[in-house]
C-alpha cells in the first residue's frame, strides 16, 4: 500500500493593506479563514488555489508566490 497525501492549498490575498478572508462555521463556531481547499486529482497547486479562491469568494486570483510547504500528519 502506498501513501497518498491529502494536499491542501490556501490563498493569502492582500490588496492595499486589506486581506481577503472567508467567514465560515466550524464545529458550530464562526471563524475567519483564508480561502482554502483540497487539490483535486491531476490539478496543479496553482490551479487548485485559484479554483478554491474563486469558488469560495467569487474573486479571480492568480498566485504570484509560494509561501511554503508544510507537512502535517
Amino acid at each position: 500500500m502506498s501513501w497518498k497525501p491529502d494536499i491542501t492549498v490556501a490563498a493569502i490575498v492582500e490588496i492595499d493593506g486589506r486581506f481577503l478572508i472567508v467567514e465560515e462555521q466550524i464545529r458550530g463556531q464562526r471563524v475567519f479563514n483564508q480561502p482554502a481547499g483540497r487539490v483535486e486529482a491531476g490539478e496543479s497547486l496553482l490551479a487548485a488555489v485559484a479554483r478554491e479562491t474563486l469558488e469560495e469568494t467569487a474573486w479571480h486570483f492568480e498566485p504570484e508566490w509560494l509561501l511554503g510547504v508544510y507537512p502535517w500528519r
